[in-house]
């Protein structure tokens, strides 16, 4: 499959000038160059509201490639998100240390706010993490359309990394309180090993043939320890985590499974949050990915199928936050994706709808969808799932028109 590229053209550092702060510059001034990207190093002065001087002014200046800007706000994690949105900033990289104070970077206060509030991912090096550490990437996978975000991710920083993914899914004990009296049969440990390994592997299928090895792990356990746990043995050198912040069971939580492993990860913690978007799916056996390489022969096979016989398209919003449709029942024109624009285009009669910077195509028919819109014998329909680059999930269905 073809590289996927991450894209970053502004990077943005917060700092208080403390050692734990300034431990994160490294990593910042790395990225920047790496990518070409402007690096903006922010500090906050901290005004109490009832304090506030309204004939102050911020402050911004650039020198050799480098802006250094002053806000003045009543919290750091306010001036930070919101200068990271006046950037349009694609990454904040910042550094955290545990200890309170209004001019302190806590990972306690500002920087949970910060990977709270910021609609970028959000870099953190924790007061445990070693930010020179050089092992694999480590994405933690929870089976939902936000894991695609991660792995994705994850992948294409290894190949910038020179080093491989682990793809690690934790399976939590279930727990209920012992009032209730209930008992579990017996499980199977290593039937249930042998399912999710394979599920684990179908998942990261679309990467077998890329530059970066990506292995597999499954472990038992606590999701925040056991993330910690392997982070530590596999020396990883990143931790690659998505986080929708929404309650239940199997969820990475930005109050508890996410925010802890960036609190306490041996290595730096790259947080993508999602905002609300891609629930856990509850099917026994998900979706799998199509590869990347495939989907411009997949879109032009089903195209050429609308061409040669009606074809209908529909198009559905399905992430449980933003639920709808774009497109009901509509003659399919047809469906492109051009690598160079990266971009998804579906054609109808009298209407257009783009997916921009897709992440993944899933289906169930997985790998073989390809095949199957090839074949001339298969009646479709075609369900396919596009997850998008803030984890939104949209369902596009293609099927002939008598099959409606």
């Amino acid at each position: 499959m073809s590289s996927f590229r991450f894209h970053v053209q502004t990077v943005l550092f917060p700092t208080d000038d403390s050692p734990a702060a300034e431990a994160a510059r490294p990593l910042a001034e790395r990225l920047a160059e790496r990518h070409g990207a402007t690096l903006h190093v922010l500090r906050v002065q901290i005004i109490p509201p009832a304090l506030a001087d309204p004939s102050g002014t911020d402050s911004t200046a650039e020198a050799d490639g480098v802006v250094e800007a002053t806000r003045r706000a009543p919290t750091a994690a306010d001036a930070i998100v919101r200068y990271a949105g006046e950037v349009d900033a694609d990454v904040v990289v910042m550094g955290s240390h545990g200890r309170s104070g209004w001019n302190r970077l806590t990972l306690g206060s500002t920087a949970e706010d910060v990977l709270r509030q910021a609609d970028c991912p959000v870099l953190t090096v924790g007061p445990e993490a070693d930010a020179e550490r050089g092992g694999p990437v480590l994405a933690p996978l929870a089976f939902e359309s936000a894991s695609d975000l991660a792995l994705e991710t994850a992948v294409a920083l290894a190949e910038e990394r020179g080093t491989r993914v682990v793809a690690l899914h934790v399976v939590e004990p279930v727990q209920v309180p012992a009032p209730y009296g209930m008992t579990f049969g017996a499980v199977d440990l290593a039937a249930l090993n042998d399912r999710v390994t394979g599920t684990l592997r179908r998942w990261v299928a679309p990467y077998a043939d890329g530059p970066v090895p990506v292995d597999v792990e499954v472990r038992h356990g606590i999701a925040a320890h056991a993330v910690l746990d392997a982070a530590a043995e596999l020396g990883a050198g990143l931790v690659v985590q998505a986080s929708h912040g929404r309650r239940g069971l199997s969820r990475w939580l930005l109050g508890s499974v996410a925010e802890e492993v960036a609190r306490r990860a041996p290595c730096p913690v790259l947080t993508l949050r999602i905002g609300g978007a891609g629930g856990a799916r509850a099917e026994a056996a998900p979706p799998l990915a199509v590869p990347r390489a495939d989907w411009p022969d997949l879109f032009d096979a089903l195209s050429r199928r609308a061409a040669g016989s009606p074809h209908e398209v529909s198009v559905d919003v399905v992430s449980p936050d933003a639920a709808g449709p774009v497109l009901q029942a509509v003659p399919l024109v047809g469906i492109t994706y051009d690598p160079r624009e990266d971009a998804i285009d579906v054609m109808a009669e009298g209407a257009e709808h783009r997916v921009a910077r897709p992440f993944a195509v899933r289906s169930e028919a997985g790998a073989w969808t390809l095949d199957a819109a090839l074949d001339p014998e298969a009646p479709g329909p075609w369900a396919l799932d596009v997850v998008g680059p803030d984890g939104t999930r949209e369902r596009i269905v293609v099927r002939p028109t008598d099959a409606a």
